[in-house]
């Protein structure tokens, strides 16, 4: 299969192209022929050298991918040949195909795309992980949302939406902000305009955000 690898760290001019062997699906795998894949933070992080795989894991870059199942371990039964999936790896997403653990993917819904899908992953679970198993945002809750227009702070705002938070966002434009007052903002914080921490006290009647994410 072609794989993009990493030459040596540093620009983008440093990821190739290369063969790598086709991967075999052990038990309790899924063999996905990858559509798309996802450029976040991360992945040039790791492009530069400042941000390694775990160990175990491949050195093919690429944390993010959506594809077709093709092929499905042993004792695979929550997917079958033919599923559309998308998932957040280790490793390994750049790349026309992957070994990923069954347990570890996602059903596409029918009206995303694979690359809608591809783009799904990373921010909407850190976003998740951020507002609702760290922080446990309540329905009602107030909720302060730095760099609100960020990959991360995007999907924290519709998350905190469909929980009934109050939300208020930080970010540095006017444009910025407009995109996350059509995602479901309700206070808007030019950060370098702006007293943010004025602007919420005003906005809560003193008593500040129930929660705060600043990713």
């Amino acid at each position: 299969m072609k794989a993009i690898e990493i030459r040596e760290f540093g620009g983008p001019g440093q990821l190739v192209i290369t063969g790598r062997p086709m991967p075999e699906p052990k038990a309790g795998e899924l063999l996905v022929r990858i559509h798309a894949t996802a450029i976040n933070r991360a992945d040039t992080l790791q492009r530069q050298g400042l941000y390694p795989p775990p160990p175990g894991a491949s050195d093919i870059p690429g944390l993010e991918m959506a594809g077709e199942v093709i092929a499905c371990g042993d004792s695979v039964t929550t997917f079958q040949v033919g599923d559309r999936v998308f998932a957040l790896l280790a490793g390994g997403g750049y790349a026309q195909y992957s070994c990923i653990p069954a347990d570890q993917a996602l059903p596409i819904p029918p009206k995303l795309s694979y690359e809608e899908a591809a783009g799904i992953a990373e921010v909407f679970l850190t976003a998740w992980q951020a507002l609702h198993w760290l922080a446990k945002a309540q329905k009602g809750e107030k909720v302060l949302i730095h760099a609100g227009a960020s990959g991360v702070g995007t999907a924290a705002i519709q998350l905190a939406r469909e929980a009934g938070c109050g939300i208020a966002v930080t970010a540095s434009t006017a444009e910025k902000l407009e995109f996350c007052r059509q995602l479901g903002a309700e206070l808007l914080i030019n950060y370098k305009e702006q007293d943010f921490a004025a602007a919420v006290k005003d906005w809560t009647d003193g008593r500040g955000a129930d929660v705060l994410i600043d990713f």
